[in-house]
């Protein structure tokens, strides 16, 4: 199953207020969609991760169980860019506040 996430989700549109103010952006709204853009691509890595593993298990697997496991999946990326980083989205911060 492919379950696309969309990652203007994950800014609370802050796209269209960054959009508002003519294209300067704040440094902690420009932190925290660098820190957003590194939950993405943690949630495409274990999403990856997911893909290459054994499909036997204990549980069946249902379209509800492959939801959920996005979910969680979604959420744990998130927490680990804002509590737990690997420094993805602090590097992409430091490169676009010289610009």
């Amino acid at each position: 199953m492919n379950l696309y996430v969309d990652p203007r989700m994950y800014t609370n549109n802050q796209a269209s207020s960054l959009e508002n103010k003519g294209g300067s952006q704040d440094n902690s709204q420009l932190k925290q969609t660098c820190l957003e853009f590194e939950a993405v691509m943690l949630q495409a890595m274990f999403k990856a991760m997911r893909g290459s593993g054994s499909t036997d298990g204990l549980l069946e697997k249902d379209m509800a169980s492959d939801v959920y496991r996005d979910l969680f999946d979604g959420e744990v990326a998130r927490e680990m860019a804002h509590k737990q980083s690997l420094g993805i989205g602090q590097q992409i911060y430091r490169q676009l506040q010289h610009d």
